[in-house]
């Protein structure tokens, strides 16, 4: 490599370089790349405020940086990441998490400090107080219930015991399924990047190719053995920041905005700005969002294998695992019993006194659990209808008494318009219904009763459900109580392809400020026996349409559900090359769609089948999408 001097000029030779094992690999040969240079070793925290400070001109610091002010610039794809546990960032609790009321953050730390405050908050619905760590004071001797220690100290834990401790990355990854990326290197805007990133890239590269030199020269400074250094560096971290660490850094901004923890700055990558189809799919797949225009656009386009082509290799990128998943679970409605009056409903009876009209027994329903327990499942959707005799004391009896009878199986229970309903015949908020049911024992919401987020719509198909707003506070608020749930559309009736796209915005913009669903699962209208079976029924073209569409628009989702139940297990494998990455539940019990005419079915064995004809492995995952079986072979 030619000289600073020469390549880079008198501003680069100010580089902060971090003096943690974990950024080795991106500052170990800087000195020969730019002999001339002043380079400074440092915690990351230092190194930040000496770029704001202009002492330094380029250093490798926490990525939360990069957010606080347009004066700076990514100016390397060299960065230290990680996409699961990265081992040397963790949170170590005294008490147990959902117990905790202060933390102390080492003073080293912005980005994992962030994350901390941003998973706390989002995934157990805490606002602890936060106290420093000096940087070099000992973790004993701070009064906190949790500590956060960071890089060398991370990675050889305190001579203490913990009630549990948190790898943040892994944390980060169960979440959103995304990579982390905890520092990049930056520059101030008057710097000249060309020459930045051809000295710190090929750093980078020639380290790369001598990692396990670099294990065996490093291990003993970081008093670890060598082979535990290189699993370090090559199994826990990542090192090259391509689009899907763009994709997670570009999700933790905006978590971190909508906490308050930095202003607002320009996306980390920029959004494309032509109409044209491949410019469109393009700047998406570069790691670009789509604005309402666009999601249109696509919306309406015909060139339904270039949609798919975009949509699978997004797909592919978000999960480039060789596997797709499903869920064994059971639909149970509790009552048929419905106040709302919705036109596209077959299954419902408006009220008590209908002689079809039903809810369960406790017998009746820990029968159908148990047979789900036998078959495999792990969970229970419980959704009935909007019943006006039924309060949140009977809600809470319910759920309780399943956790106590099956404390394995989780209770994914209760829509947006129950929630919202149970709040109103019971006189209490929405938020205390909630926050009842979730000390009850329920594990996560399902995102029934969205239809179309678009109260013309909602007016026309459901005049007595919860508003489009309303549907969104409910899961706002569970999700501000560390809830998780899916979210849904149903699509194909009397909604425009732009009423579509606002459906789609409007998730989007909720996943943005509290990151809290775990799916997207849209599924066709099925008119028959309904008020609305003049309509007609949605095709498989449209509905793959839709499916890559939501799949490009939804680029906050971790995971997008096909919905095989109203389209028949036929279109399995397609929709998993369309932008989905799931194919469902196999779904023991399924009243409401079958009600309406359609009435599909699949064993376990089938649905694996069909993910094999994809060409992926078939593996069992819970609500949460953790895997619940071993790889095959």
């Amino acid at each position: 490599m030619a000289s600073a001097k020469e390549d880079v000029g008198p501003r680069l030779m100010r580089i902060g370089a971090v003096s943690y094992l974990n950024s080795r690999p991106l500052v170990a040969g800087l000195r020969r790349g730019a002999p001339d240079a002043e380079i400074t070793m440092d915690v990351p925290s230092r190194l930040a405020d000496g770029l704001a400070t202009g002492r330094l001109d380029a250093a490798l610091v926490p990525a939360v940086e990069l957010f606080r002010g347009d004066g700076y610039q990514i100016v390397s794809d060299a960065c230290i990441a990680c996409d699961g546990p990265v081992q040397s960032v963790k949170l170590f609790f005294r008490v147990e998490p959902s117990k905790i009321r202060s933390v102390a953050l080492h003073e080293a730390s912005r980005t994992s400090a962030a994350l901390t405050r941003i998973l706390l908050a989002r995934r157990l619905g805490l606002a602890p107080e936060y106290r420093p760590l000096p940087i070099d004071g000992s973790p004993g001797a701070v009064d906190a219930d949790a500590v956060l220690l960071i890089g060398d100290p991370g990675l050889r834990p305190p001579e203490e015991s913990f009630v549990e401790i948190w790898d943040l990355g892994e944390k980060w990854k169960e979440w959103t399924g995304l990579p982390f990326v905890f520092a990049a290197w930056i520059a101030r805007r008057d710097v000249a990047p060309e020459p930045l990133a051809a000295l710190f890239n090929g750093v980078r590269d020639e380290a790369m190719d001598h990692l396990d030199e670099l294990a065996r020269q490093e291990a003993p400074t970081a008093s670890i053995d060598e082979a535990a250094c290189r699993a370090y560096f090559r199994e826990h971290l990542a090192f090259r920041l391509g689009p899907r660490e763009r994709r997670g850094l570009e999700r933790f901004r905006r978590l971190a905005l909508h906490m308050g923890l930095v202003p607002e700055t320009p996306p980390v990558v920029p959004a494309p700005v032509d109409l044209s189809l491949d410019a469109l799919l393009d700047g998406v797949l570069a790691g670009g969002r789509l604005s309402p225009e666009q999601g249109l656009r696509l919306m309406e386009c015909t060139e339904l294998p270039t949609l798919a082509r975009a949509a699978d290799a997004l797909c592919r990128q978000l999960h480039p695992e060789p596997y797709r998943t499903y869920n064994v679970d059971r639909n149970v409605n509790y009552t048929n019993v419905c106040t709302s009056g919705c036109r596209f409903c077959a299954f419902s009876c408006g009220s008590t006194d209908d002689p079809k009209a039903y809810v369960l027994s406790q017998k009746q329903l820990f029968e159908k659990i148990r047979e789900t327990i036998a078959l495999g499942g792990d969970q229970i959707l419980l959704q009935g209808g909007l019943h006006p005799d039924l309060r949140i004391d009977w809600y809470e009896r319910l759920v309780g008494d399943i956790r106590r009878e099956f404390p394995t199986i989780n209770v994914h229970g209760f829509s947006p318009p129950e929630i919202h309903h149970i709040a109103r015949v019971s006189g209490i908020s929405v938020r205390e219904a909630l926050e009842r049911l979730r000390a009850a024992g329920l594990g996560s919401l399902p995102g029934g009763g969205a239809e179309i987020l678009v109260d013309r719509v909602r007016g026309e198909l459901s005049p007595g459900k919860v508003s489009a707003q309303g549907w969104l506070d409910v899961c706002r608020q569970w999700h501000a109580l560390g809830g998780r749930g899916s979210a849904t559309m149903m699509f194909g009736h009397v909604e425009t392809p732009a009423e579509r796209i606002e459906h789609l915005e409007r998730l989007r913009q909720l996943q943005d400020e509290t990151g809290g669903f775990t799916a997207f699962i849209g599924w066709t209208f099925q008119p028959d026996h309904t008020g609305l079976t003049h309509l007609g029924k949605a095709g498989s073209f449209d509905y793959l349409r839709t499916l890559a569409v939501s799949r490009l628009y939804l680029d906050n989702f971790a995971n997008v559900q096909a919905s095989w139940v109203t389209q028949g297990l036929r279109i399995g494998p397609l929709a998993l090359c369309f932008g989905a990455n799931d194919l469902g539940s196999v779904m023991i019990e399924e009243n409401v769609v079958a009600a309406a005419g359609t009435s599909f079915r699949a064993s376990e064995r089938e649905i694996r089948q069909a993910i094999e004809q994809a060409g992926y492995q078939p593996r069992r995952r819970d609500v949460f999408y953790r895997l619940l079986d071993p790889p095959a072979g």
